[in-house]
């Protein structure tokens, strides 16, 4: 069996968003971001986007994700109330910007 070869890209407004972070939440996302280049599918599909999912890095923070073809494209990072209100204004922007 040959093992996929995943590509992560960051939404242009994600390092916003990581400069919000503190160190602790920088670290879980970096370890978080490891595992997910290896096996993206294994968190829970979000619903209300297609190929979307979700990450907790801490017990408030979570990493949503859309998965196209061969790219991981990270979307947002932060709290968890407000990473539900960007992540579809981010993946439509991100669909419109490809088409």
């Amino acid at each position: 069996m040959t093992e996929f070869s995943w590509i992560v890209k960051l939404h242009p407004d994600f390092f916003h968003d990581l400069d919000k972070l503190g160190s602790r939440e920088l670290d879980n996302f970096y370890q978080k971001k490891k595992k997910i280049s290896r096996n993206p599918l294994r968190q829970k599909h979000l619903s209300g986007g297609a190929n979307c999912y979700r990450e907790p890095i801490t017990d408030n923070v979570r990493l949503i994700y859309y998965i196209e073809k061969n790219s991981i494209w990270l979307l947002t990072i932060g709290t968890h109330k407000k990473v539900y209100d960007k992540f579809l204004k981010r993946l439509y922007s991100l669909r419109k910007s490809v088409e």
